[in-house]
């Protein structure tokens, strides 16, 4: 175990408006929060109006509307509007939005929403991507590797076509007696050899501005002595007490196990976003953490994924926009 030894004389005030203002940098003030209409996927509220909170910013609460065939529903005899159904959804999400923004705003929370048509994920990714959101954070449970082979659920259809972070919550080991989560004492970053460099300035912005200490996992195989200084010179240089402890078997399973013994950490994995067969057979690291964690995780994608799925989803948004 590798510990920091902080030389800043910065205050706690200073370190953590230093660490807003590299949140602001990554549009973590801006968080889109899906929602269904269901109990179980406003488990997410209180984790999102905490990173609102931390970095002064607003969440926009967003519903998808499914497609409607013109012909559905029409009857023999019938005159058939094809807009009918679609209205009648629209009214409906529109009056459930707004009430989840009169329960928000009384706690200080700043929030606003949004409705869109067609395939859940596809319309999530889309808008945080061509609206520079910062993270999309989602109450879900992962589904197992041989049920993806069956039936893919929401986490993975986002897994596969998302360019912003995904801040996940399994609704089964949340609460709904209505108290808020606690702030984070400890975030946990794993650093595999499928993670990248993109986790470390997440995972630096939340610590700083929600006042956590770092702990680094590295497998031992894979790290070294100069690596580790520079983790430790970036989070020294802005103040953020860490440190790193070096693990050799069952890596997934201990980082899940300090996530159990650390009450309210979350963790911040890096990932290749593999989907499809490979992700179903080979898994990763963040797969394996997002389907057995009991807490937050941030699943942030590689910054090529990044670059490659904003302009995949700029490209779709111009060809509907020319299409209409």
């Amino acid at each position: 175990m590798t510990q920091q030894i902080d030389t800043t004389s910065r205050t706690q005030d200073e370190i953590r408006r230093l660490a807003v203002g590299r949140g602001h940098s990554l549009n973590l003030d801006r968080v889109l929060v899906p929602l269904n209409g269901s109990l179980r996927s406003e488990q997410i509220l209180p984790f999102a109006s905490m990173l609102a909170d931390w970095f002064a910013g607003e969440i926009t609460l967003f519903h998808s509307l499914p497609p409607t065939h013109p012909a559905r529903g029409a009857r023999p005899g019938q005159v058939h509007y094809p807009d009918a159904p679609h209205d009648r959804g629209t009214a409906l999400a529109t009056a459930y939005l707004e009430e989840v923004v009169s329960r928000l705003s009384p706690h200080g929370v700043r929030s606003r929403w949004g409705i869109a048509t067609g395939p859940p994920a596809k319309m999530i990714s889309s808008r945080s991507a061509t609206s520079s959101l910062g993270l999309v954070a989602i109450a879900t449970a992962a589904r197992s590797r041989p049920h993806r082979f069956f039936s893919h659920g929401l986490l993975d259809d986002l897994w596969r076509t998302t360019s912003v972070p995904l801040l996940i919550v399994n609704p089964h080991h949340a609460t709904l007696n209505g108290k808020p989560p606690v702030a984070p004492k400890t975030i946990i970053v794993p650093r595999s050899k499928d993670s990248g460099e993109s986790a470390i300035a997440i995972a630096s912005a939340l610590a700083g501005a929600s006042r956590s200490k770092v702990k680094i996992l590295v497998e031992r195989s894979t790290t070294s002595d100069e690596s580790e200084d520079e983790l430790i010179n970036l989070f020294t240089s802005e103040g953020i007490h860490m440190e790193i402890v070096q693990v050799e078997n069952d890596f997934t399973h201990q980082v899940i196990d300090l996530q159990n013994s650390d009450t309210g950490s979350w963790i911040v994995a890096g990932s290749r976003m593999r989907s499809g067969i490979t992700r179903s057979l080979f898994g990763s690291v963040a797969d394996g953490i997002a389907r057995e964690s009991t807490g937050p995780i941030v699943v942030v994608p590689d910054s090529n994924i990044t670059r490659k799925r904003k302009r995949q989803a700029r490209a779709a948004t111009r060809d509907i926009a020319a299409s209409l």
